[in-house]
């Protein structure tokens, strides 16, 4: 054995080193990895829904197109589901987001943002089941607003010339509406998705003069990732044509069905921005004063 060991040592020592070069280089490879990952920067997407949708959630929609994104760039993006006022409170206690999107005429968000682009939006619609019915007799008596969740329905009414209309709360009015309650609805594409689940026969007749359900999208101005952040903006934009998913509408959408109607219109007059408290306060006043000249002026 003594006379064998010399003839093998060098073996030994040979495969030593091989062993520790090659825990070597693992470890290297392993802390590479780790690296790579703490790199990815980490983009956060605030979803502010103030308006109805379609169908389906804008927030998954996001959390979708953000998942694609990842995967093509060195950033994770966390998306979360937040009311108009938690994120003004939020953002006055200094939780600062790198993204938010939000519907048109929210108040808060005017010192967060320098700019926007508007990802997809609705529209106001006067809906009927009545078969017979041709949109013509239109008045305050026979219409039920469907009255949002912190949009401007109210100014839709104003400019329809149904001022003084009943409102009601969304399901209650469709509900109404389809019991026989009222002869039309004042409402949104939501309501035209509600009618389709439904499997009644409808019409619906847009409302052309005034449209505020924009739904924008912004970096924020305090975001330490703007350029990833701007990034993930110009990619959602890219798939605009996909919010046929969520029966929402953008210039890249074609319908085929009673959605068809909704596309491709020029309103008269729209508010697509958000705003300053004080111009919020003036257009609610405007609107239940019944000023509708001063309100146009207000919107140009």
């Amino acid at each position: 054995m003594k006379k064998f060991f010399p003839k093998i040592k060098p073996l030994i020592c040979f495969l030593l080193c091989i062993a520790v070069f090659i825990t070597f280089l693992c470890l290297t490879v392993k802390d590479n990895k780790v690296d790579a990952v703490q790199e990815k920067s980490v983009l956060t997407v605030w979803q502010i829904d103030s308006f109805e949708g379609g169908r389906g959630s804008r927030a998954d929609f996001i959390q979708k197109i953000s998942k694609d994104f990842s995967d093509k760039n060195s950033c994770y993006v966390s998306v979360v589901s937040l009311s108009e006022d938690a994120a003004v409170l939020n953002l006055k206690e200094g939780n600062i987001p790198d993204i938010i999107s939000y519907g048109a005429g929210i108040s808060g968000l005017e010192n967060h943002i320098s700019s926007y682009k508007t990802w997809c939006h609705g529209g106001y619609c006067i809906l009927t089941v009545d078969a017979n019915a041709d949109f013509s007799d239109i008045n305050s008596e026979n219409v039920i607003i469907n009255e949002g969740k912190g949009n401007l329905v109210s100014a839709a009414a104003l400019f329809c010339g149904l001022q003084g209309a009943a409102t009601e709360k969304p399901t209650a009015a469709y509900v109404k509406l389809i019991n026989g309650g009222y002869k039309y609805l004042l409402g949104t594409q939501r309501d035209i998705y509600r009618l389709k689940t439904r499997g009644v026969s409808f019409a619906v007749k847009p409302v052309t003069q005034f449209n505020d359900l924009y739904q924008n999208i912004s970096v924020v101005t305090e975001s330490k990732n703007a350029k990833s952040a701007l990034n993930f903006i110009d990619y959602l934009m890219s798939r605009t044509n996909e919010v046929i998913n969520l029966g929402l509408l953008s210039e890249n959408t074609v319908y085929d069905d009673e959605m068809k109607i909704m596309q491709g219109i020029s309103y008269e007059y729209k508010l697509t921005a958000p705003v300053s408290a004080d111009t919020k306060n003036q257009l609610q006043n405007l609107i239940s004063a019944g000023d509708i000249n001063m309100l146009k002026n207000l919107l140009k």
